[in-house]
């Protein structure tokens, strides 16, 4: 089994959510038998335990971040230049490390990930020229597959694979009224959570305004989780309401407490962006799924390649009169939320990390480039 080079251009001194999921792929890489290596900026193993809270058993080259996003892409590569001779598979997020290294290292297995199409003509070009020479594209959506399809790239090299989440680090064995003493969350209200950065296409606003449309706002309380300090101030001002708490970011590691504290899980993406309609594969849903906590979701083309009906309940995108009307279904209907904790907790087993890495390690082992 040939060793794997992770790369990735990001500054893991920021956390966001396309870091989390690297690191959540290495370790399950790690986890599955696979050597992997990360080579990005700042991610040496203090900052991923300061700021993640995790201890990683893999192997890391943390470069310091000069330049811009397309002068980091070329420090990436003179590094790789230098590690070249031990690592036959690469795997990137990164579009123009990709295309040096498909391009001048011909023998060099290297698939690429991609998470949005971009509309910039730049980026097809070099796209298209990289594409020819990878091994593989793996994309997080079959929207996202379709559209390079209908853009002319084989269909057949494009391969589907939808995050994931770490089961035993979200299903932790906590009572809901425990996670809110510590967390030091009201115990007597019915806690409707949104967790995740405060992007527009991530719906939050349709969210929060939602709460106005409740008939019950006295019994339940909003809880936000995410954004910076600033947007968090912003927001605290604008809806200065006891029964909507805002939690700046926190790290991942502390997710699944606050989402065993809450009583319904919401996921309010928009209909107004392309990436949320068709090309996204939340974080949150995975981990929502796994916390066996009743999820409510924007009907979405993108949500429902991993969910139906039967896992989640939906409501109309961008619509928080629809929304407030399904948090209060939920509420009032103990049968249904069994029901979809049930079966969003069945059918998250096989959206695992180290299954999606399992499926990676096959493409490097069996893929027939074309």
């Amino acid at each position: 089994m040939d060793k794997i080079l992770y790369v990735h251009n990001a500054d893991f001194s920021k956390p966001c959510a396309n870091r989390i999921q690297v690191l959540n792929m290495c370790k399950a890489f790690k986890k599955i038998g696979q050597n992997i290596t990360l080579l990005s900026f700042n991610c040496d193993k203090e900052i991923l335990k300061n700021l993640y809270g995790e201890d990683v058993d893999f192997n890391l080259i943390s470069l310091k971040p000069i330049g811009n996003y397309y002068i980091r892409s070329l420090l990436l590569f003179l590094k790789f230049l230098r590690l070249k001779s031990d690592y036959n598979w690469i795997y990137t997020r990164d579009l123009i490390f990709a295309f040096l290294v498909s391009k001048f290292f011909k023998s060099k297995k290297v698939i690429y990930e991609l998470h949005d199409a971009s509309k910039d003509k730049i980026w097809h070009f070099l796209f298209k020229r990289t594409f020819k020479n990878l091994y593989c594209c793996v994309v997080i959506s079959e929207g996202l597959k379709n559209d390079l399809t209908k853009l002319g790239f084989n269909s057949d090299r494009i391969k589907v694979l939808h995050d994931g989440v770490d089961l035993e680090k979200f299903d932790i064995n906590i009572s809901k009224e425990e996670a809110r003493d510590v967390l030091e969350l009201p115990r007597g209200k019915i806690i409707v959570t949104y967790t995740g950065s405060l992007q527009n296409w991530k719906g939050y606003k349709t969210f929060l305004k939602s709460y106005d449309h409740l008939e019950n706002k006295e019994n339940i309380a909003y809880l936000v989780v995410g954004g910076n300090e600033e947007q968090v101030s912003k927001l605290r001002e604008e809806y200065k309401n006891k029964n909507i708490i805002f939690i700046p970011f926190v790290e991942n590691s502390k997710i699944p407490l606050f989402l065993k504290a809450s009583d319904i899980l919401v996921i309010p993406n928009s209909s107004k962006y392309e990436i949320s309609i068709k090309y996204t594969s939340p974080l949150k849903l995975f981990e929502y799924m796994a916390s066996k906590r009743p999820i409510i979701a924007s009907d979405l083309p993108s949500i429902r390649e991993v969910v139906s009906e039967n896992e989640v309940l939906f409501f109309k995108a961008d619509n928080e009169e629809d929304l407030a009307l399904k948090i209060e279904k939920l509420i009032n209907d103990k049968d249904l939320q069994n029901k979809l904790v049930y079966n969003a907790y069945k059918k998250i087993k096989v959206y695992t990390w180290e299954e999606r890495c399992k499926k990676i390690s096959n493409y490097f082992n069996d893929w027939m480039k074309y």
